[in-house]
């Protein structure tokens, strides 16, 4: 008899599969949960909002712009940097970092929920961001609005589709939709805390206004577009069961224990 009939079976092999496994056992097990995303509402209001401020707002803004004080021009200045990609991912990897060794002092079953909590906060608030700066920066340049400072040149109306010129990107603003994307996502993963988050979100995105870069459409459309896809990201991460469920009304909340997630 040949030696490798009586051998026996190999183990399977686990890795990557494995990881790709559990989240399709996720999907699956919640599939009779899954709403649709209700885009259509939130897109015709958001519509709205914008074409409000593109018609009633951006022209007296955009020629009040110059005559704004100095040291609020300047204060806003200093701050609308938040905005960046560069700026937001480097505060979530920080604040990760920071959660992370704050969880060396917790129980070792603790530590390891706190510590697959803090992997998905920070991997989530990422793809929102992201997502919505890879959007906002395709549609900035294939729109090429100009830029308020070429107000007096060629009004609010003026459009140079893939110009590429800075000065030609003006909607929707990338630092508003990294900025929406980012407190909305804060919003969803701490809702008791969302008026303050809001808050901050549309006070960082009035300083684009302020600092003569952007008109108010411009300003309404990034922080729409970046709120969209933080709930769009926390819709699908319900689907697989990580740090969302979706209540009653469809909307997703934090889940309430790490243990069942």
């Amino acid at each position: 008899m040949n030696d490798d009939s009586i051998r026996p079976a190999a183990p399977p092999i686990v890795g990557r599969q494995s990881l790709w496994g559990r989240l399709s056992r996720r999907y699956a097990a919640r599939r009779s949960l899954h709403v649709r995303i209700p885009w259509v509402g939130y897109a015709f209001t958001s519509i709205n909002i914008v074409a409000i401020a593109f018609f009633v707002f951006d022209a007296p803004l955009g020629a009040a712009a110059k005559g704004l004080p100095a040291r609020l021009v300047r204060f806003a200045g200093e701050v609308t940097d938040v905005g960046r990609l560069v700026s937001i991912l480097v505060a979530v990897c920080a604040v990760l970092i920071v959660g992370l060794l704050l969880t060396r002092r917790l129980s070792k079953l603790q530590r390891r929920f706190r510590v697959a909590y803090f992997i998905r906060a920070t991997v989530y608030v990422a793809i929102s961001v992201i997502s919505a700066s890879i959007a906002v920066h395709i549609l900035k340049y294939a729109i090429g609005r100009a830029r308020p400072p070429l107000f007096d040149a060629v009004g609010i109306f003026h459009l140079e589709p893939f110009n590429g010129d800075f000065l030609y990107q003006s909607f929707p603003s990338a630092h508003a939709t990294h900025i929406g994307a980012f407190f909305a996502a804060l919003a969803l993963l701490f809702p008791r805390f969302r008026l303050v988050f809001a808050g901050l979100g549309l006070w960082l995105g009035v300083t684009r206004i302020i600092v003569g870069v952007h008109y108010p459409s411009d300003v309404a459309a990034g922080l729409a577009l970046g709120v969209w896809f933080a709930f769009a990201t926390a819709f699908i991460f319900s689907r697989f069961g990580l740090l969302f469920s979706l209540a009653h009304n469809g909307t997703p909340t934090p889940r309430r224990t790490l243990a069942n997630s």
